[in-house]
């Protein structure tokens, strides 16, 4: 009997849930760490640790030392791996970044009549290199250069690259306003069977307000795409103690009309960062995402950013 591939649920929920299918790559335009997505996701204002390369490359200048971090996470809680490892310094006045992100599912290939075959794992990775610095006093600036990788788990590859740029402004001692473009003009990926997928721009822009002596962090992004605009999102950091900051956020979906909860912590210890956030989602599953990011600081010394 001819065989025929069908994807398994599983793997049909997630495509549904990143916009595979319209729109390659979703999935990294989504942000890593769990500091940042314990806020909502509501960081592009804010950008100050290492996973500024994903939120807005603009925050790389704000480094005054070397830092290394990395994230994992099971999204939805169904066997969806998603991972993240990024490093960022400062060299002759430059930010400078680099990350990799990989998502991977697990699926099965199935004959017309439903039984099992073969194993297979569809996996989506993007290799991003970052370059930031001060614009003439006004703001910060950064660019992200991506090349993205795909591949099938059953024989075909893809490739293409992407760009992002990204704007940080202070306003006064404690506002910051962000904006990142990502994918600009759309990020066009081709498989070697001629298929070709179209990562969608998206422009986000927001505003960050530190209070209580800098021991409060209030943020607020808005996604703005081709089609209108897309999610909203609110984050609140609170440092209960210089050591330990707990966070909460709220995402505002399908034109502000369902909304998700999210909260997290993170702890800092002599360098290291340890953060873990939950996103709850009462469709698709909740997911918890781990964090850590290490602060080379005076071991490897480097230039203090441009004021």
């Amino acid at each position: 009997m001819k065989r025929v591939i069908v994807v398994s649920l599983t793997l049909l929920m997630v495509i549904s849930a990143i916009a595979v299918a319209d729109g390659a790559f979703r999935a990294f335009q989504g942000g890593t760490g769990a500091r940042a997505l314990g806020m909502g996701g509501a960081f592009v204002a804010v950008a100050d640790d290492a996973t500024a390369i994903q939120w807005n490359p603009a925050g790389l200048a704000l480094f005054g030392d070397t830092r290394l971090g990395g994230m994992s996470t099971d999204r939805f809680g169904v066997g969806v791996t998603h991972q993240y490892i990024g490093a960022v310094t400062t060299l002759a006045g430059f930010g400078l970044g680099f990350g990799w992100e990989r998502l991977s599912i697990d699926s099965m290939v199935v004959d017309a009549v439903g039984a099992p075959g073969q194993v297979f794992t569809w996996s989506e990775s993007v290799l991003i290199g970052t370059i930031a610095s001060d614009l003439l006093g006004f703001g910060l600036v950064g660019v992200n250069i991506k090349y993205y990788t795909a591949d099938s788990g059953l024989g075909s590859t893809a490739t293409g690259f992407g760009f992002d740029l990204g704007l940080l402004i202070s306003v006064g001692e404690t506002v910051t306003i962000g904006v990142n473009a990502t994918d600009i003009a759309g990020t066009t990926i081709t498989w070697d069977t001629g298929v070709v997928n179209t990562v969608d721009a998206v422009y986000t822009a927001g505003a960050a307000m530190t209070l209580l002596e800098g021991t409060m962090l209030m943020a607020g992004d808005i996604d703005f795409t081709d089609a209108g605009l897309g999610d909203a999102r609110i984050g609140l950091e609170f440092q209960v103690i210089p050591e330990l900051a707990i966070r909460g956020g709220v995402v505002l979906t399908d034109e502000f009309q369902e909304f998700q909860f999210t909260v997290g912590a993170g702890i800092a210890i002599a360098g290291l960062y340890v953060d873990a956030a939950y996103l709850l989602d009462e469709v698709l599953g909740n997911t918890l995402i781990l964090s850590a990011e290490f602060s080379f600081g005076e071991l490897f010394p480097v230039e203090e950013p441009a004021e």
